[in-house]
Parts: structure tokens; sequence; C-alpha cells
């Protein structure tokens, strides 16, 4: 069964009971770390951080960093995406480059779903292409004191 990174640290205490309503995980093709993200019904948006380069996303110095928000109407677009991206249902092409592969776990009704992609995503698949720069263009910008 496939399950969120249970791990809460970091994340703000409404979020910490909630599942988001993506995690994505990229795995680099041979070197690097796992670089995941979450965004949550609000449009938190959360960058995992780890003190050293551990095999697994489930190491113990891991802690979750919120980075911003999306916009309402960033929040209702990624949503309908998403919904797409799950009906989604054909098998995925294996990819013939080595850009790494990106696993997408989506809460769908009462399910996790997960969703592997190889490579670019092209076709059908580009959908998740577009829920990045979804997210990308509709974050809002947060005032740092200077």
């Amino acid at each position: 069964m496939t399950e969120f990174i249970q791990n809460t640290t970091g994340l703000k205490p409404q979020h910490q009971q909630e599942a988001p309503l993506f995690e994505k995980t990229y795995i680099p093709p041979q070197w690097g770390a796992k670089l995941v993200s979450r965004m949550y019904a609000d449009g938190s948006l959360y960058y995992l951080s780890r003190e050293s380069h551990p095999e697994t996303v489930e190491s113990p110095d891991q802690h979750w960093n919120y980075i911003s928000s999306v916009s309402e109407k960033g929040i209702l677009l990624i949503k309908n995406m998403l919904e797409i991206g799950c009906g989604i249902t054909d098998e995925i092409p294996l990819s013939g480059n080595s850009m790494g592969v990106v696993k997408w776990k989506i809460r769908h009704k009462n399910e996790i779903r997960e969703i592997i992609i190889p490579g670019i995503p092209s076709g059908k698949f580009r959908i998740f292409t577009d829920i990045d720069e979804a997210v990308n263009s509709n974050i809002i910008k947060i005032n740092v004191p200077g």
C-alpha cells in the first residue's frame, strides 16, 4: 500500500494530521540526493531537508521546510490537473534519456495513487509538467524583512 512520508517534523500544526494533495520525489539518475516536495489543500508548499545525504527519504535527520503558499487560483488549477493525472491508466513508456525518475503520490478519493514517470513526461503524462508549472507560476511572494 502506498503511503505519504510519515515524518511530520517541521510541518505546521494543521498539516501534521492532514494528508497532502500530492507528494513528489525526484530521484536523480546516478548522483545526488532525492528531492521531495509536497503541497496541502490550503496551498502550503514544503520541501524536505536533510542534514546529510541518506539513501532513504525516511531518515531520522530529515525535516519539512515551509517554502511558501500557492494562490487560490493556483490551488484550483492544480486540483483539476491532479484529477486528470489520477485518471490516466495507460502504462508509462520507458524513457530513453537519463533525466532520472519522478514519483508522484496523489491523494485520490480515499486512497493514495502512485505514478512513477521516468525521464521527461510526454503525451498524456505531460500533465505532471503542467502541475509543476502551475505550482511555480502561482506561488505567493513572501515579504521578508530586510
